[in-house]
């Protein structure tokens, strides 16, 4: 295998983006997958900062990355970096064709499935939330055989949120006899095809009028592209809002292509089913790692490598009653010395969790430190949930954290170490 400049560990948001921005800057990239990280649970929208501690939300992003707590991952990112990686985020998703709108300075609050609402930052097109306050009547699709979606219960909650609107539901028929119950990749397959989205449409038509905006299930599509968003659109008469829903997340599958599509173009070499569990030292830098599959091994060499390997949820790093261990370049893992501390009392409620937090100390320029504060490994970066001091479930940050500690540590990659 040909050394690389740079090989990131992991297929999530965070590993594909720093991909992206090292490319870009004419890096050459190799990406070792193993999955597809939490891009396709992860709703395909990027939260940046929603709560703060007791649950109080903040008024808009940025306010949330200026109050971050001591130890949190945006303390060391900085708010200037937040700023530009999100500005680069979506410049690339719009020149790809899935443009994302929003800002850090207005928090856009998202419907859920279950009639809720969440705050994040930046979502699709198909998400414009605008649309929604500006309706004095909101519709919600009620899809036959849809399972995990409960239009009735999405109305009811919404008209306790909106007691102003109008709140109806409309009844689909099934798109697709199919004999068992659809999930929403599935229908959004049905919708990639023109004459199920002509079928769909139809029937939201007896809803459609002035002021009317319909609630949906993520169900408009599988592509990152409006293709389907847009025909449907024209169709009914009226907009369109996709909700928040369940994995597997058909908005979070788009936000996954799109970015693959970006790598392919740069000519990102990626390497998936790429188990890494082990790696080689020499005079104190990292100089490869290893992958171990079917029996076999092999060594990816390279002057940088980015740790995206996904914390707990990716199984970058695992814990038994005994360790807690990253299993890469076992670096040491901030956690709470005694197993009982690692939780709340209750596992809902207005504080944060404390295995949410566990991870890998870094220092500002992300590189892997020990207890007294000294670089591990100076060619190596830490990002995304690998981070130790923040629960992103809590906060309401997870890509957003992924997002900008990508956009930094390849920066930093790029720049030479340089902030």
């Amino acid at each position: 295998m040909k050394k690389s400049d740079v090989v990131v560990i992991g297929g999530g948001l965070s590993g594909l983006f720093a991909a992206a921005v090292a490319a870009q800057n004419g890096k050459k990239v190799t990406v070792l997958s193993y999955g597809a990280g939490s891009l396709t649970i992860g709703g395909g929208i990027v939260d940046i900062m929603g709560y703060a501690d007791g649950n109080v939300p903040f008024a808009t992003p940025i306010e949330g990355v200026k109050n971050a707590p001591e130890g949190h991952p945006y303390t060391f990112i900085g708010e200037d970096t937040v700023k530009e990686a999100v500005e680069a985020f979506k410049k690339m998703a719009s020149a790809e064709g899935y443009a994302y709108q929003g800002s850090l300075d207005e928090m856009q609050w998202i419907p859920t499935a279950v009639g809720t609402l969440k705050p994040t930052a930046l979502v699709p097109r198909t998400m414009d939330v605008a649309k929604m306050e500006a309706a004095k009547k909101l519709v919600v699709v009620d899809l036959a055989g849809l399972k995990d979606f409960s239009a009735p219960m999405a109305a009811k909650n919404l008209g306790l949120l909106f007691p102003n609107k109008t709140i109806e539901t409309v009844k689909v028929p099934e798109l697709e006899k199919s004999g068992r119950d659809m999930t929403a990749f599935d229908t959004a397959r049905l919708l990639d095809r023109a004459d199920i989205r002509t079928m769909f449409a139809a029937a939201l038509k007896s809803k459609a009028g002035k002021d009317v905006c319909f609630i949906v299930p993520p169900i408009l599509g599988t592509h990152a592209s409006y293709v389907a968003f847009d025909d449907i659109t024209k169709q009914v008469g009226a907009p369109l809002v996709e909700c928040a829903a369940v994995a597997p997340s058909v908005t979070g599958i788009r936000l996954r292509e799109l970015m693959l599509s970006i790598l392919r173009k740069q000519g990102v070499v990626f390497i998936e089913k790429a188990n890494v569990c082990g790696n080689i030292v020499e005079n104190g830098k990292v100089v490869a790692v290893t992958t171990k599959d079917f029996g076999r091994q092999r060594t990816y060499r390279a002057d940088e490598f980015v740790l995206a390997s996904g914390g707990f949820y990716g199984a970058g790093i695992t814990a038994d009653q005994e360790n807690v261990k990253e299993v890469v370049f076992d670096l040491p893992i901030v956690a709470p010395a005694r197993v009982e501390d690692w939780t709340n009392a209750k596992m809902f409620s207005d504080a944060k969790q404390p295995f949410a937090m566990i991870g890998i100390a870094v220092n500002e320029q992300l590189q892997p430190v020990d207890a007294e504060g000294a670089v591990i490994y100076p060619n190596v970066r830490v990002v995304g949930r690998n981070l130790a001091g923040y629960d992103f479930c809590f906060e309401k940050s997870g890509n957003g954290v992924a997002l900008t500690s990508a956009y930094k540590a390849a920066s930093l990659i790029v720049k030479g170490g340089k902030a």
